[in-house]
């Protein structure tokens, strides 16, 4: 893996970490939790499962 590669995986992991626990802007009673949407990493909410945030992985073919 190159230099640049690791360092943005680094940076993704922080950004989720970050948004982990926090309150869902759209819902009342919802929490940013980490999980999987549509095959990525992501934060969704708890409670309405609205995604916040999510990364694609770039794919080598």
């Amino acid at each position: 893996m190159a230099k640049s590669e690791s360092s943005q995986s680094g940076g993704t992991q922080q950004l989720l970490a970050i948004l982990t626990g926090q309150s869902c802007p759209d819902c009342p009673d919802g929490e940013l939790e980490r999980a999987r949407y549509k095959d990525n990493q992501a934060v969704v909410c708890d409670c309405c499962g609205t995604p916040r945030a999510q990364v694609w992985s770039a794919s080598l073919e």
